[in-house]
C-alpha cells in the first residue's frame, strides 16, 4: 500500500484561483530555480481553470513518483474562511523531485481543452474528468504484504 499525504489548500474568496495555484506550487517545489517549479507554472491555465470550477473541492490534484503520493484539494467559500478543514503545512519531502507526474481533475466539458493545454507545457502533468480515478490509484482495493481485498466481494458478505 501506498503512502498517501493530503493538503486541503484555502481557495475563494480568501484566495483566487491563482493565488492558490501559487500556493500548491511552493507546496510542490519549493526550490525557485527547480525545473519542476517551471513546468508547474506553466501548467497554471488549466489549474486554475480547474480551481476556480471547483473541480477540485472533491477531487485532488494528484503528485506521485518516488516518494508519497500527494493528494491537494481546495476549500472553498465558508470553509476557505474559517479554516475548517484547511492543512496547508510544508511537506517533509519534495513531490516533485526525481521522477513525477501529476494528475489535475476537470469539470467535463473542460477535459478536453485541459488536456490540449497541459500536453502543449508538460509531459508529466495530465488532466482527467473530476468523476475519473488517477490511473495506479489504489484507494479502492487495499494491500500489504502480497495480500489484496476484493472489495465488491467483501461487500456482498
Amino acid at each position: 500500500m501506498s503512502t498517501v499525504i493530503a493538503r486541503r489548500i484555502a481557495s475563494t474568496p480568501v484566495r483566487t484561483a491563482s493565488q492558490t495555484w501559487e500556493l500548491i506550487v511552493d507546496l510542490l517545489a519549493p526550490s525557485s530555480d527547480s525545473d519542476a517549479r517551471r513546468e508547474l507554472e506553466m501548467a497554471a491555465g488549466a489549474a486554475c481553470s480547474s480551481i476556480s470550477s471547483e473541480a477540485t473541492k472533491d477531487a485532488p490534484i494528484v503528485i506521485w513518483g518516488a516518494g508519497p503520493r500527494v493528494r491537494v484539494y481546495c476549500v472553498f467559500d465558508d470553509d476557505a474562511i474559517t479554516g475548517d478543514r484547511v492543512n496547508e503545512a510544508m511537506l517533509s519531502r519534495c513531490p516533485t523531485d526525481g521522477d513525477w507526474s501529476m494528475s489535475i481533475p476537470c469539470l467535463p466539458e473542460d477535459i478536453d481543452w485541459s488536456k490540449k493545454k497541459l500536453a502543449s507545457v508538460s509531459s508529466r502533468i495530465t488532466a482527467r474528468s473530476r468523476d475519473d480515478d488517477v490511473d495506479g490509484d489504489d484507494s479502492s482495493e487495499s494491500t500489504a504484504s502480497g495480500l489484496s481485498v476484493n472489495v465488491e466481494e467483501f461487500m456482498q458478505s
